[in-house]
């Protein structure tokens, strides 16, 4: 701080003066203006008088001027310009340019008369400058040095008394926080006795180091009888770190393209040069990425929970043959931009109706196909589903996964379903994905009773297969005709009889357009509302069949709202309450079903789910 101070004052040395120099200079010749104006008017009067007595008091009068001014008057009459006369007459001045020169300030004053033309050159000798600017900096100089004596007596004092003191105490910190040495312990602090804040804090310090002496002992015994422990440990945790590191480089590729293809695909629908069926073409790969997107995020949500929970299936009624025809065009997407032929086996389902949990089932197989079509680059994949056994109450397929790609590797077949065992090979692996689909496929057959079956060959390819016992069921005629696999499954929704009155609550102005607009699509009658508070006020006012409420809201949740119906019985007895969260797995979906949502819609909500919702009102 001291230096620092130092250079100022002789930076402000340097620059002050010079700067007083230029308005004083500048100050001298405002001054030498006015006295060539007054000294032009009295040379001109006496010339044009031709009185040489006034140019003789203009001289005594010059030679009284405190001042010491010098006038010389300039005869400019012709081209060669002389001097005419200089007052004082004792100043010896004999050319023009020693007038201008680095002798003199000067400013002159043009005059004319009958007799000559001419100048009155005003002047002041530069020693009268540099006299005037030596009594002004004076003062000064002696104030900067008066403030640099006082600046180097507080800077000793200071680093005597503060800093010196600060930086041992620091020192001695530094040497007790590393411990690399156990003489760093006894090391003695150098600071005396002192009653300010700097002797508690040296108080302090010396307490510390009793303290880590006694832990260091401590310590020592300790690490003495874990140091093998902890190499092992070590040698396991870094083995963590590493596969951590290459599934979260996994993880993060495999979300940012689908969420590429999503931005790329809408910015190419937002130009009005587009033609509609680029638009089209543009919206297609959209979905298709934004399902993908959301098969990842729910692969990866299960993963976790299922370390933790255990698989809770659910099972309902399904023809076969038109679950395993949707799979079969959903699959088939995948195949659009390849040379790669995908074809199914699945006649033997055709008139199979049985009880299975579609989502699990279904993720099971776009799981494999999926694989299946990430390792051929050229041939076929093949899904066959066939009967292996029937009774009266349950029928056994098998189904059956085949390819045509890379094939695996048999010392890699044991590991192959190992949780990131494919993103364990880090970022310069040949294939993406996040490595958990097949150990995903594993845990879903194994709370099915079931297990996956894997050969392969390299080069040739794999068949992944696995079978499942399913409870027959039987169906009227309406319920064949809903799920008919001749038709599919139908993409629009025949709720012309629905006549029901629906409140969606929900904060989010994007989802409630979202809703409203696949409500319209489904011609369904639809009120909105921003809040639990506002939902109920409409509750009370207007005839509502069907809530559907968001649970996480600004100050009032779903939860609320259906605190509050439950508490109004006129409501209650009327009103069928649903929740729609994205927080409807494990014990939040318990939760809410036991609060009395009578069930939960899952966000995302797409078009088909909201759709078999409505079929199921």
């Amino acid at each position: 701080m001291g230096g620092f101070t130092l250079l100022v004052a002789l930076l402000m040395l340097y620059v002050l003066p010079s700067r007083q120099a230029a308005v004083l200079e500048e100050s001298m010749r405002d001054e030498l203006r006015s006295l060539a104006v007054a000294y032009s008017l009295s040379v001109r009067s006496a010339l044009q008088q031709q009185d040489l007595s006034a140019l003789e008091k203009l001289n005594e009068q010059i030679s009284l001027d405190g001042r010491n001014p010098v006038v010389a008057v300039i005869n400019a009459s012709d081209e060669a310009q002389e001097i005419f006369a200089v007052f004082p007459a004792s100043e010896k001045i004999t050319t023009i340019d020693e007038i201008f020169g680095p002798k003199y300030v000067a400013a002159d004053r043009r005059f004319e008369t009958d007799i000559i033309d001419g100048r009155v050159v005003a002047m002041f000798r530069r020693e009268a400058l540099d006299s005037r600017l030596w009594s002004l900096t004076q003062l000064i100089y002696a104030s900067f040095a008066f403030i640099c004596l006082l600046q180097i007596a507080f800077a000793r004092q200071l680093s005597t008394r503060v800093l010196i003191p600060i930086i041992e105490a620091a020192g001695f910190s530094d040497a007790l926080g590393e411990r690399k040495y156990s003489g760093n312990l006894r090391r003695a602090l150098r600071i005396e006795k002192r009653q300010d804040e700097i002797g508690s804090l040296a108080t302090s310090l010396r307490r510390l180091q009793v303290t880590l002496r006694s832990q260091d002992r401590e310590n020592r015994r300790l690490f003495l009888s874990l140091e093998d422990t902890v190499a092992e440990r070590t040698a396991e945790l870094t083995k963590a770190l590493e596969a951590k590191d290459a599934f979260t480089a996994s993880v993060s590729h495999e979300l940012r393209t689908p969420l590429h293809s999503i931005i790329a695909s809408l910015d190419l629908m937002g130009d009005t040069a587009v033609k509609p069926e680029d638009a089209k073409k543009y919206l297609g790969i959209a979905r298709r990425a934004s399902q993908a997107l959301l098969l990842l995020i729910n692969e990866l949500l299960d993963f976790q929970r299922w370390e933790h929970e255990k698989i809770v299936l659910v099972t309902e009624p399904t023809e076969l043959f038109g679950f395993l025809s949707n799979i079969e065009q959903t699959t088939a997407m995948l195949f659009e931009d390849s040379a790669i032929r995908f074809a199914t086996e699945i006649d033997e389902t055709r008139h199979a109706r049985v009880m299975m949990d579609q989502q699990r089932i279904g993720q099971i197989l776009m799981n494999l196909l999926g694989n299946a079509r990430k390792f051929t680059r050229e041939g076929e994949v093949v899904l066959e589903v066939s009967v292996l056994s029937r009774t009266d109450f349950y029928t056994e397929f098998l189904f059956v996964v085949a390819d045509t790609g890379i094939g695996i590797a048999e010392n890699q077949l044991e590991r192959i379903s190992e949780p990131y065992f494919q993103a364990g090979d880090g970022l310069n692996r040949k294939f993406s994905g996040t490595g958990l689909g097949l150990s995903i496929v594993r845990k879903l057959l194994d709370s099915m009773g079931s297990k996956l079956n894997i050969s392969s060959e390299l080069d040739r390819g794999s068949v992944f297969d696995f079978s499942l016992k399913l409870r027959n069921v039987e169906w009227d005629s309406d319920d064949l005709g809903a799920t008919s696999s001749e038709g599919t499954s139908r993409q629009e929704a025949d709720t012309s009889g629905l006549s029901l009155a629906f409140l969606y609550v929900e904060d989010s102005e994007t989802n409630q357009l979202v809703m409203s607009a696949m409500m319209e699509r489904l011609g369904v009658n639809l009120t909105m509302a921003s809040s639990a508070k506002e939902g109920f006020d409409i509750l009370r006012k207007q005839e509502i069949d069907i809530v559907i409420t968001d649970i996480q809201m600004p100050e009032y949740s779903g939860l609320d709202l259906l605190s509050w119906i439950k508490k109004d019985h006129v409501l209650a007895n009327k009103l069928r309450v649903f929740a729609c969260t994205a927080n409807a797995v494990g014990d939040a979906l318990q939760e809410f079903e036991a609060a009395g949502f009578e069930s939960v819609l899952t966000k995302p909500l797409d078009l088909q789910m909201l759709q078999k919702f409505l079929e199921q009102l």
